[in-house]
């Protein structure tokens, strides 16, 4: 059952991916001049968009819980301030998330491009990775 359940979503997730053309919008990352000379050693290319990829698949997760948490401590915090000068708990979460989202799109122009980079290397190594054909062995 589990394995029919994974068989179908994976094959609506590729419909889906088609459908909004994402193999563009990765081909169109991975091209940015910053990026486009990435992963081109060719004895180790492959290996190294490989060690980059599992590299991002397990510090997204990771930094992710820690933003998370650190939110949640933040929120907690706050709430325990408006508590103590006789305001409502339940205001500390708009505060928080309205700051945070300012705080976002104040710093944006010092973090975007640096991101744009690093999602242009993810794509160039996933292209790098599942275009190549694995070393024949000798």
């Amino acid at each position: 059952m589990v394995l029919a359940i994974v068989v179908v979503v994976g094959i609506g997730l590729r419909y889906l991916s088609q459908s909004i053309g994402l193999e563009d919008r990765l081909v169109s990352l991975a091209s940015q001049p910053g990026v486009r000379t990435a992963f081109q050693h060719p004895e180790s290319a492959r290996s190294d968009a490989l060690t980059a990829l599992i590299a991002v698949s397990l510090v997204t997760p990771i930094a992710a819980f820690v933003v998370a948490m650190l939110a949640v401590l933040v929120v907690k915090m706050f709430e325990a301030l408006l508590v103590s000068i006789h305001l409502p708990a339940w205001l500390s979460l708009p505060v928080i998330s309205m700051s945070a989202l300012a705080a976002i799109y104040a710093t944006s122009p010092s973090w975007v491009p640096q991101s744009l980079y690093a999602l242009g290397l993810v794509a160039r190594a996933y292209l790098v990775y599942s275009d190549s054909a694995p070393p024949v062995f000798q």
